[in-house]
């Protein structure tokens, strides 16, 4: 059992997570694989049905097969070997991801609810589920933890959520709750552009099924890439001054891709699409006492070059991992202070690099768009150049597994530890 209620009907636990996204999913699969008492909550009834976040990098991979779970996500995907830049039907840089120095060197196209379908089904062969329906609204210390309190809905009813826990993690996304209980701002900005963001079924191939095309076009830039249900991915950006449907349809995409020169039109309606404007924020602190905030929680960016979920996997994955090491009496409670050195760090440098990468894909100027132009044919035939990049897109060189984490005893079938 992950908890264990008290007569006040407040349950017990080592760690309570908020949030049951990949984050909060892969920090709940990693506590249960090494044996601690975890409790998962959600206020939503269900797992995400869509798409999002659609590309997971070699780095996250690894990771998830130290959980257990990499090969049934690879089974489920498609592998993309390279990154094409494209102006106007001109391949200015291929950048391949074979060569990486992973046991997987490719990124893999999948949607967002299948990588939680594989993370809740290695979560339920531990044992662990997610309390659905469970909302959190504060946080405050006790002596020996924090009682965090909010409301379940059941079959019956509403009825008082509390939970009193050693440690919590917030990984309850941008509009965190529990970032907002310790009283952290997130402070940053939002991009002037608008993004399109839509899964579509297309007349004919605007790419090779195993690269992602980033198509540059005075109008703006395109990625697309191939989904393992047939349809395609595309992220567009749009001029802050156009009007976007809020879920754009057939006529709209097919004109955003016929100005840009893509030259393919959709083969029938969005199987889904959205528009949405890209913010770039980080909270000054990943962690107050014992509350740590992984994730959206903590930091969000452009999705350019599609680091978003991948950097919260990482993150959830260090933090449970060094907090199953002090709560097993592996390691010292200080093992905890270089969560937020680390991962504050890894999250800075995707907010820098993407933040670039976005302003270049927004540039008007034609001379600005000239050297943009250079600079991506510059990156696919210069070695030097090329190799880091790939490593940085990969996540390969911010990845937890290539730094100093305590290896903790592997505790799976164990009945995990409560208070």
């Amino acid at each position: 059992m992950n908890a264990t209620p008290t007569a006040r009907r407040t349950e017990v636990t080592d760690v309570v997570i908020v949030g049951a996204g990949p984050t909060g999913l892969t920090a709940a699969v990693r506590l249960a694989q090494l044996g601690v008492g975890y409790l998962i909550v959600d206020a939503s009834e269900a797992p995400t049905q869509t798409s999002k976040a659609a590309l997971v990098h070699a780095s996250t991979l690894e990771l998830l097969a130290e959980l257990g779970a990499g090969d049934e996500l690879v089974a489920a995907g498609r592998e993309v070997h390279r990154i094409v830049m494209v102006d106007r039907t001109k391949v200015l840089a291929r950048v391949e991801l074979t060569d990486i120095p992973s046991k997987y060197p490719f990124a893999l196209g999948v949607p967002q609810s299948t990588t939680e379908e594989v993370l809740l089904r290695r979560l339920a062969s531990l044992g662990g589920s997610v309390r659905r329906g469970h909302r959190v609204d504060s946080l405050r210390e006790t002596g020996d933890g924090y009682l965090v309190t909010g409301t379940m809905e059941t079959a019956s009813g509403s009825s008082p959520l509390e939970i009193k826990a050693r440690y919590v993690i917030g990984a309850d996304g941008s509009r965190s709750a529990v970032r907002s209980a310790i009283g952290l701002d997130f402070p940053g900005e939002t991009y002037p552009s608008q993004f399109v963001l839509a899964d579509v079924g297309l007349t004919s191939e605007p790419c090779a099924d195993d690269e992602a095309a980033i198509n540059m076009s005075a109008q703006g830039v395109t990625v697309i890439g191939r989904l393992p249900s047939g349809n395609y991915r595309i992220i567009a950006t749009v001029d802050s001054e156009s009007e976007v449907p809020e879920a754009p349809g057939k006529s709209y995409l097919d004109d955003i891709l016929r100005e840009r020169g893509i030259g393919v039109q959709l083969a029938s309606a969005p199987a889904w699409s959205s528009r949405f404007r890209v913010h770039h924020r980080v909270t000054d602190k990943f962690r107050v006492g014992g509350v740590f905030l992984a994730g959206d929680a903590a930091h969000v960016h452009s999705p350019a070059a599609g680091q978003g979920m991948n950097t919260g996997i990482a993150d959830a994955y260090d933090l449970a991992t060094r907090l199953a090491a002090v709560l097993t009496g592996e390691a010292d409670a200080s093992l905890l202070d270089g969560y937020e050195q680390d991962r504050r760090a890894a999250a800075l440098e995707v907010l820098r690099f993407t933040d670039r990468m976005t302003r270049m894909a927004m540039l008007s100027n034609p001379v600005a768009r000239s050297v943009r132009r250079v600079a991506a044919g510059t990156i696919g035939r210069v070695g030097p150049i090329r190799h880091p990049i790939t490593m940085w897109i990969t996540g390969l060189k911010r990845s937890p597994l290539r730094h100093n984490l305590p290896t903790v005893a592997i505790r799976e079938g164990k009945p995990q530890t409560s208070n």
